[in-house]
Protein backbone atom coordinates (compact mmCIF):
# COMPACT_ATOMS: atom_id res chain seq x y z
CA UNK A 1 0.00 0.00 0.00
CA UNK A 2 1.50 3.06 -0.88
CA UNK A 3 2.15 6.44 1.41
CA UNK A 4 0.04 10.08 0.66
CA UNK A 5 1.81 13.49 0.71
CA UNK A 6 -1.11 15.54 1.16
CA UNK A 7 -0.91 19.76 1.48
CA UNK A 8 -2.62 23.02 0.68
CA UNK A 9 -2.07 26.05 -1.19
CA UNK A 10 -3.69 29.48 -1.57
CA UNK A 11 -2.68 32.03 -4.76
CA UNK A 12 0.60 30.52 -5.09
CA UNK A 13 2.83 31.20 -8.20
CA UNK A 14 5.33 27.48 -9.01
CA UNK A 15 8.26 29.90 -7.80
CA UNK A 16 6.94 29.68 -4.27
CA UNK A 17 6.33 26.14 -4.13
CA UNK A 18 9.67 24.89 -6.32
CA UNK A 19 11.61 24.00 -3.58
CA UNK A 20 8.72 21.62 -2.31
CA UNK A 21 7.98 20.12 -5.31
CA UNK A 22 11.22 19.11 -7.12
CA UNK A 23 12.89 18.42 -2.92
CA UNK A 24 10.23 15.44 -2.66
CA UNK A 25 10.94 14.31 -6.08
CA UNK A 26 14.93 14.28 -5.33
CA UNK A 27 13.71 12.12 -1.93
CA UNK A 28 13.00 9.31 -3.76
CA UNK A 29 9.25 9.36 -2.62
CA UNK A 30 7.10 6.97 -4.93
CA UNK A 31 3.72 7.34 -2.75
CA UNK A 32 0.49 9.71 -3.97
CA UNK A 33 1.00 13.27 -3.87
CA UNK A 34 -2.47 15.26 -3.41
CA UNK A 35 -2.57 19.14 -3.16
CA UNK A 36 -5.98 20.77 -1.91
CA UNK A 37 -5.59 24.09 -4.28
CA UNK A 38 -7.52 27.36 -3.43
CA UNK A 39 -7.18 30.24 -6.19
CA UNK A 40 -4.26 29.01 -7.93
CA UNK A 41 -3.44 30.23 -11.36
CA UNK A 42 -3.37 27.75 -14.27
CA UNK A 43 0.42 27.52 -14.59
CA UNK A 44 0.80 26.14 -10.88
CA UNK A 45 -1.77 23.18 -11.61
CA UNK A 46 -0.11 22.50 -14.89
CA UNK A 47 3.03 22.64 -13.04
CA UNK A 48 2.62 20.51 -10.11
CA UNK A 49 0.44 17.71 -12.77
CA UNK A 50 3.94 18.03 -14.71
CA UNK A 51 5.41 16.95 -11.23
CA UNK A 52 3.30 14.19 -10.39
CA UNK A 53 0.68 15.77 -8.06
CA UNK A 54 -3.08 15.31 -8.13
CA UNK A 55 -5.51 18.68 -7.61
CA UNK A 56 -8.04 19.51 -6.13
CA UNK A 57 -10.21 22.94 -6.23
CA UNK A 58 -11.68 23.87 -2.87
CA UNK A 59 -13.65 26.79 -2.45
CA UNK A 60 -12.19 28.61 0.30
CA UNK A 61 -13.87 30.18 3.31
CA UNK A 62 -11.58 31.87 6.23
CA UNK A 63 -7.37 30.90 6.45
CA UNK A 64 -6.75 28.58 4.30
CA UNK A 65 -4.09 27.78 7.20
CA UNK A 66 -7.31 26.46 8.97
CA UNK A 67 -9.93 25.40 6.19
CA UNK A 68 -6.87 22.62 4.45
CA UNK A 69 -7.95 21.01 7.88
CA UNK A 70 -11.44 19.64 6.63
CA UNK A 71 -10.85 19.90 3.31
CA UNK A 72 -8.09 17.75 3.78
CA UNK A 73 -10.15 15.15 5.93
CA UNK A 74 -12.84 15.90 3.24
CA UNK A 75 -10.61 14.78 0.37
CA UNK A 76 -9.33 11.27 2.63
CA UNK A 77 -12.91 10.59 3.65
CA UNK A 78 -14.92 10.61 0.07
CA UNK A 79 -11.68 8.92 -2.22
CA UNK A 80 -12.02 5.37 -2.83
CA UNK A 81 -8.48 4.95 -2.06
CA UNK A 82 -6.34 4.18 1.31
CA UNK A 83 -2.68 5.03 2.18
CA UNK A 84 -0.54 3.47 4.63
CA UNK A 85 0.91 6.61 5.95
CA UNK A 86 -0.19 9.75 5.86
CA UNK A 87 1.55 12.98 5.94
CA UNK A 88 0.38 16.90 5.83
CA UNK A 89 3.13 19.86 5.97
CA UNK A 90 2.91 22.85 5.48
CA UNK A 91 4.63 24.04 1.64
CA UNK A 92 6.23 27.23 1.20
CA UNK A 93 9.12 27.12 3.74
CA UNK A 94 9.63 22.97 3.53
CA UNK A 95 12.59 21.37 1.55
CA UNK A 96 12.47 17.47 2.31
CA UNK A 97 15.64 16.05 2.41
CA UNK A 98 15.15 12.05 2.17
CA UNK A 99 12.19 9.55 1.39
CA UNK A 100 10.16 9.91 4.35
CA UNK A 101 8.27 6.36 3.59
CA UNK A 102 11.65 4.88 4.73
CA UNK A 103 11.45 6.79 7.87
CA UNK A 104 8.26 6.09 8.55
CA UNK A 105 8.30 2.63 7.93
CA UNK A 106 11.52 1.95 10.57
CA UNK A 107 10.59 5.17 13.43
CA UNK A 108 6.83 5.51 13.90
CA UNK A 109 6.23 4.30 17.20
CA UNK A 110 2.62 5.63 17.61
CA UNK A 111 -0.81 5.84 15.61
CA UNK A 112 0.75 9.79 14.59
CA UNK A 113 3.64 12.17 15.10
CA UNK A 114 3.85 15.44 15.30
CA UNK A 115 6.85 18.12 14.77
CA UNK A 116 8.02 19.33 17.96
CA UNK A 117 9.65 22.91 17.95
CA UNK A 118 11.67 21.45 21.58
CA UNK A 119 10.61 24.67 23.37
CA UNK A 120 7.60 24.93 25.83
CA UNK A 121 4.31 27.23 25.22
CA UNK A 122 5.16 29.87 28.20
CA UNK A 123 9.12 30.33 26.25
CA UNK A 124 7.53 30.70 23.27
CA UNK A 125 6.38 34.18 22.58
CA UNK A 126 4.47 33.65 19.71
CA UNK A 127 2.49 30.15 20.95
CA UNK A 128 1.53 32.20 23.86
CA UNK A 129 0.04 34.87 21.59
CA UNK A 130 -1.23 31.87 19.58
CA UNK A 131 -3.02 30.22 22.11
CA UNK A 132 -4.40 33.33 24.16
CA UNK A 133 -5.71 34.54 20.87
CA UNK A 134 -7.82 31.63 19.79
CA UNK A 135 -8.87 30.55 23.45
CA UNK A 136 -8.45 33.32 26.09
CA UNK A 137 -6.60 32.38 29.09
CA UNK A 138 -9.40 29.55 29.95
CA UNK A 139 -6.76 26.61 29.25
CA UNK A 140 -3.71 28.03 29.80
CA UNK A 141 -2.18 26.84 33.13
CA UNK A 142 -2.73 23.37 31.92
CA UNK A 143 -0.65 24.10 28.67
CA UNK A 144 2.12 26.42 29.33
CA UNK A 145 4.62 23.78 30.35
CA UNK A 146 4.17 21.07 27.35
CA UNK A 147 6.48 21.41 24.25
CA UNK A 148 5.00 23.26 21.48
CA UNK A 149 3.58 21.13 18.54
CA UNK A 150 3.81 22.42 14.81
CA UNK A 151 0.87 21.50 13.23
CA UNK A 152 2.92 22.05 9.56
CA UNK A 153 3.91 19.08 9.85
CA UNK A 154 2.12 15.84 11.02
CA UNK A 155 2.25 12.27 9.62
CA UNK A 156 0.78 8.94 10.88
CA UNK A 157 -1.21 5.91 9.55
CA UNK A 158 -4.17 6.25 7.11
CA UNK A 159 -7.07 6.42 9.62
CA UNK A 160 -5.86 7.84 12.44
CA UNK A 161 -4.67 11.31 10.74
CA UNK A 162 -8.16 11.12 8.84
CA UNK A 163 -9.65 11.10 12.23
CA UNK A 164 -6.68 13.68 13.61
CA UNK A 165 -7.51 16.18 11.22
CA UNK A 166 -11.15 15.84 11.70
CA UNK A 167 -10.68 16.71 15.53
CA UNK A 168 -8.42 19.63 14.75
CA UNK A 169 -10.36 21.45 12.88
CA UNK A 170 -13.57 20.75 15.11
CA UNK A 171 -11.34 22.21 17.95
CA UNK A 172 -9.85 24.97 15.63
CA UNK A 173 -13.76 25.98 15.05
CA UNK A 174 -14.20 26.77 18.95
CA UNK A 175 -12.21 29.42 18.98
CA UNK A 176 -11.93 33.12 17.59
CA UNK A 177 -11.14 31.98 13.72
CA UNK A 178 -10.56 35.42 12.93
CA UNK A 179 -7.17 34.34 14.52
CA UNK A 180 -5.11 31.19 13.62
CA UNK A 181 -6.77 28.08 15.52
CA UNK A 182 -5.44 25.22 14.07
CA UNK A 183 -1.95 25.19 16.02
CA UNK A 184 -3.45 26.39 19.30
CA UNK A 185 -6.55 23.29 18.55
CA UNK A 186 -3.74 20.90 18.10
CA UNK A 187 -1.49 21.98 21.34
CA UNK A 188 -4.87 21.43 22.91
CA UNK A 189 -5.74 17.94 21.62
CA UNK A 190 -2.60 16.66 21.59
CA UNK A 191 -1.93 16.91 25.60
CA UNK A 192 -5.47 15.44 26.37
CA UNK A 193 -5.39 12.47 28.30
CA UNK A 194 -8.03 10.79 25.66
CA UNK A 195 -5.77 10.97 22.70
CA UNK A 196 -1.87 11.32 24.15
CA UNK A 197 -1.21 7.60 23.91
CA UNK A 198 -2.04 8.05 20.08
CA UNK A 199 -0.19 11.12 18.89
CA UNK A 200 3.48 11.91 19.81
CA UNK A 201 5.51 14.63 19.73
CA UNK A 202 8.67 14.02 17.99
CA UNK A 203 12.51 15.83 17.04
CA UNK A 204 13.44 13.88 14.78
CA UNK A 205 11.40 13.63 11.23
CA UNK A 206 11.69 17.10 11.11
CA UNK A 207 13.53 19.85 12.28
CA UNK A 208 11.55 23.53 13.06
CA UNK A 209 14.07 26.45 12.51
CA UNK A 210 12.30 29.21 14.08
CA UNK A 211 12.70 28.25 17.49
CA UNK A 212 16.65 27.84 17.24
CA UNK A 213 16.54 31.70 17.75
CA UNK A 214 15.36 31.39 21.23
CA UNK A 215 18.07 30.54 23.92
CA UNK A 216 15.38 28.49 25.41
CA UNK A 217 14.88 25.69 23.49
CA UNK A 218 15.38 21.97 24.98
CA UNK A 219 17.13 19.95 22.29
CA UNK A 220 18.75 20.33 19.18
CA UNK A 221 19.44 23.88 19.32
CA UNK A 222 22.14 24.25 16.22
CA UNK A 223 22.21 23.82 12.84
CA UNK A 224 24.88 20.90 11.27
CA UNK A 225 25.04 21.01 7.58
CA UNK A 226 27.08 17.92 5.72
CA UNK A 227 27.10 18.12 1.98
CA UNK A 228 24.75 20.55 1.54
CA UNK A 229 22.19 18.15 4.26
CA UNK A 230 20.66 19.58 7.50
CA UNK A 231 22.09 16.51 10.07
CA UNK A 232 20.12 15.26 12.69
CA UNK A 233 23.24 13.70 14.27
CA UNK A 234 24.41 11.07 11.68
CA UNK A 235 21.49 10.89 9.22
CA UNK A 236 19.66 13.99 8.00
CA UNK A 237 16.40 14.91 8.67
CA UNK A 238 13.58 14.22 6.56
CA UNK A 239 12.66 17.62 6.34
CA UNK A 240 13.38 20.81 7.65
CA UNK A 241 10.92 23.58 8.52
CA UNK A 242 10.92 27.18 8.59
CA UNK A 243 14.87 27.35 6.89
CA UNK A 244 14.11 30.57 5.49
CA UNK A 245 13.98 31.72 8.96
CA UNK A 246 17.86 31.83 9.14
CA UNK A 247 19.45 33.97 6.07
CA UNK A 248 22.16 31.83 5.60
CA UNK A 249 20.67 28.52 6.07
CA UNK A 250 18.04 30.07 3.47
CA UNK A 251 20.79 30.68 1.14
CA UNK A 252 21.90 27.43 0.96
CA UNK A 253 19.01 25.70 0.28
CA UNK A 254 17.93 27.65 -2.02
CA UNK A 255 20.70 27.98 -4.05
CA UNK A 256 19.97 23.91 -4.90
CA UNK A 257 17.18 24.57 -6.49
Amino acid sequence: MKDLVISAIANYLPEKIKIYIESLNNSGFNGDKVMICYNIPTETVDYLKSNGWECYGMELHGHPHMRRLIDMWYFLSNDSREWNHVITTDVRDIVWQVNPSDWLEKNLESEILVASECIKNEDEPWAKKNIHEGFGPLFWDSIKSNTVANVGVMAGKYQSMKDLLMVNWLISQAGDTTHFTDQSALNLLINNSLVSDKIKLNSDFALQVDSLKNPKRTEKTEVVIKDGMVMNGDTPYVLVHQYDRIPDLNKIITEQY
